[in-house]
């Protein structure tokens, strides 16, 4: 059940991508920006938490408090600092979700700390002789897949100060933006990679 929501939940939001950032706004290197989906996650969720409830005679236990975001808490990393948003213990469907979330409506998390864990893969820009990098998650069936594109804190230098392409990480830092040829995009900055 949960392969087929997903497949569905896929060709729905493949079916409301519309032009890349016609706004002007920060933009991606690792996906196109749309209008909607979190209305259509939100909706998908809600039809399979309605399917999974227990019944009132069930409940032994109030639920807790929803907040603007499933997923936002509040929790520390490795380092000691605080963070906002803790994509690692998430089930792969959200976790997609909310990835994707970040991509579509980005405004929503700027300045917040975000820890995900994925796929390390690295782009390069021949005209800008530049590598960029990300962190890859992909939904439960493994048919849709988003980045996260991060920079590391510090003066580190590819290849030697990060692992192989393909390598399990975890990455945590800053949701915010940086600028590039007149261009303003997102990404988690002033991030710390670790291995898993």
């Amino acid at each position: 059940m949960r392969k087929i929501s997903c497949f569905i939940l896929c060709l729905i939001m493949t079916g409301l991508m519309t032009g890349c950032n016609e706004g002007g706004g920060p933009k991606s290197r690792m996906t196109a920006q749309t209008t909607g989906i979190r209305d259509v996650i939100e909706s998908q969720m809600s039809k399979e938490d309605a399917l999974q409830e227990p019944s009132a005679s069930e409940e032994t236990t109030s639920a807790a408090p929803e907040t603007e975001s499933q997923t936002e808490q509040s929790s520390e990393s490795s380092d000691g600092n605080s963070v906002d948003f803790d994509l690692t213990n998430l089930g792969p469907d959200i976790l997609y979700a909310e990835v994707y979330s970040m991509m579509v409506f980005p405004d929503q998390y700027l300045g917040r700390t975000i820890k995900v864990a994925g796929i390390f893969t690295v782009y390069y820009d021949e005209a800008r002789d530049k590598y960029h990098f990300a962190c890859f998650v992909s939904d439960a069936a493994a048919c849709c897949q988003q980045g996260i594109e991060f920079i590391l804190d510090g003066d580190k230098a590819y290849p030697s100060d990060y692992p192989q392409e393909g390598a399990e990480i975890t990455v945590t830092g800053v949701f915010g933006t940086y600028e590039e040829d007149g261009n303003t995009y997102w990404a988690l900055t002033d991030a710390v990679m670790e291995g898993n």
